[in-house]
């Protein structure tokens, strides 16, 4: 395998000699083939990563095209045009029945060719999959009031994602876009203080 070298992103390693790709360490197999079967509306996926441990070949991870994180500050024609890509590749994506889980502006970067693509699939899932076979986290402060409360619901935090929940975070992406504001910042710290903003299905302190 190349030789890598740590990134800012403990997961994410540039490969020496392989200028165009990065290397993501510790991802499920499941994240692999979710972020391969979302095709053009995720960042490239190249090749598996595989180490040999007691005879035996285990995945490690995979190869992806290197892409760069959306910009804090755009000249207002780039931000509508980041606009309606990040609208059109969600768009995309339902349409191939799959689900992000994890929608957010951090998932979403930009390719060599200024083209918007998103990663970071491990929370994903196919829109016809059991429940019960997911099993993932979420990112609390994109996290829609309505999975929160199937949550309480069912007694299960956090309950699978559904397609709406993906576009909850495209509108809190879309916000932080054109604020530079991360959505809920004023609760960081204080996570019984967002599920109470969550259970009122506020999205911030005046509603």
């Amino acid at each position: 395998m190349p030789e890598v070298s740590f990134t800012v992103n403990s997961q994410i390693y540039r490969i020496k000699g392989h200028p165009s790709q990065v290397y993501k360490a510790g991802a499920q197999l499941r994240e692999y083939h979710l972020q391969k079967a979302a095709g053009d509306c995720a960042m490239a996926v190249r090749g598996k990563v595989l180490s040999m441990a007691g005879g035996m070949l285990s995945f490690c991870g995979f190869l992806m095209d290197l892409a760069a994180p959306v910009p804090n500050t755009l000249p207002p024609p780039q931000r509508r045009d980041i606009l309606h890509q990040m609208i059109r590749v969600v768009q995309r994506l339902h349409a191939r029945r799959i689900i992000h889980g994890d929608m957010k502006l951090d998932n979403m970067l930009v390719d060599r060719q200024g083209r918007l693509r998103l990663c970071d699939f491990a929370e994903g899932r196919y829109v016809d999959e059991d429940d019960d076979e997911w099993e993932g986290i979420s990112t609390w402060h994109y996290e829609s009031p309505n999975r929160f409360r199937r949550g309480e619901m069912v007694g299960r935090d956090p309950t699978p994602p559904t397609l709406e929940d993906d576009l909850y975070g495209l509108g809190l992406s879309i916000w932080q876009l054109y604020t530079g504001k991360v959505p809920h910042e004023d609760l960081i710290l204080d996570d019984i203080g967002l599920k109470e903003r969550q259970r009122a299905g506020k999205t911030r302190e005046d509603g």
